[in-house]
């Protein structure tokens, strides 16, 4: 995508996010409004990934979403991006719906790794999956994004420590 499409996604993306939280009178906005144009940045410009999913994600670069109440803007980019039909965006934190406020596994949602909720754990899981890509000769990256809150919890500054002692250099 060039940058005049990054834009226009950007916008469509924030459209999603203002359109979901509306309708259901329940999210957290202005975390995922600020950081869409990272996720769009990520999602349609730098990543390689392939949206016939698959957990183990060899070959691929892999995103880790720790600060899970941004969810409206990984969602949206999620569908924006061919993991499932952006129709689905209308069924956020409905019963029964896959797309709730902190993204599960358990519903079997194309693209969620990890379920997140519990702060400063993505940290270690990316930590995790980066090592394990390195080991396995495997050269894609591991994304991953973490709210400010989550650096006064412990097991990040562990997590970090631990990549800079394991010298992880393809977590970004």
């Amino acid at each position: 995508m060039d940058l005049a499409q990054l834009k226009d996604t950007a916008s469509q993306v924030r459209r999603d996010i203002v359109r979901m939280v509306h309708a259901v009178q329940s999210g957290h906005p202005g975390g995922s409004l600020g950081c869409t144009e990272y996720m769009v940045a990520l999602y349609f410009h730098m990543m390689k990934y392939n949206t016939d999913f698959d957990m183990d994600g060899k070959g691929e670069d892999l995103f880790f979403l720790s600060n899970g109440h941004i969810s409206p803007v990984f969602y949206s980019v999620l569908a924006r991006a061919g993991y499932f039909p952006v129709d689905e965006l209308k069924t956020f934190r409905k019963i029964d719906s896959r797309l709730q406020g902190h993204p599960t596994t358990h519903e079997g949602l194309p693209g969620v790794r990890i379920a997140s909720g519990s702060l400063g754990q993505g940290m270690s899981v990316a930590c995790g999956a980066a090592l394990a890509k390195r080991l396995n000769g495997d050269k894609q990256l591991v994304f991953s994004l973490h709210g400010d809150g989550e650096l006064q919890e412990g097991q990040n500054w562990e997590a970090i420590m631990f990549a800079a002692h394991h010298k992880i250099d393809n977590l970004i």
